[in-house]
């Protein structure tokens, strides 16, 4: 009698459902590490802005209303990466919040841990899920 070669109907149904059970773990995992990478693109642009601010002070006095004031193309801006939109909220003369919002239909508006970052002209740091997200 000669050997069969090749696997049974069972042993292939194995490896599926193997192969389903490491995909319901990784899917996931990768998903939860790819938003809290994006969240860079908030604080990055942040960061900027604030120092944008800085300068814009110390030449005019005030504090800028809006981001075409400071240079940048438009109110509310685009982060570099498109995750956000940047805004001046609340801006006085004396003081302003900047604030990131998750871009609608963008990978991080999804994100419900953080939500939309805000930095103020005291340089105090918030997050909708709260300074751990800095």
């Amino acid at each position: 009698m000669k050997a069969q070669k090749g696997f049974t109907l069972i042993e292939v149904m194995i490896v599926v459902a193997i192969l389903g059970i490491i995909l319901a773990v990784a899917v996931p995992s990768y998903s939860s590490f790819m938003q809290k990478t994006r969240r860079a693109d908030a604080i990055t642009i942040l960061s900027e802005v604030a120092g944008e601010q800085q300068r814009f002070i110390s030449e005019q006095n005030r504090y800028a209303t809006d981001m075409t004031e400071m240079g940048y193309p438009n109110d509310p801006m685009t982060s570099e990466e498109g995750y956000y939109t940047i805004s001046v909220a609340n801006p006085t003369p004396t003081s302003y919040v900047l604030t990131a919002t998750p871009v609608v239909g963008e990978a991080q508006e999804k994100d419900a841990e953080c939500g939309a970052f805000t930095l103020n002209s005291g340089g105090v740091k918030d997050a909708d899920g709260g300074i751990d997200c800095w």
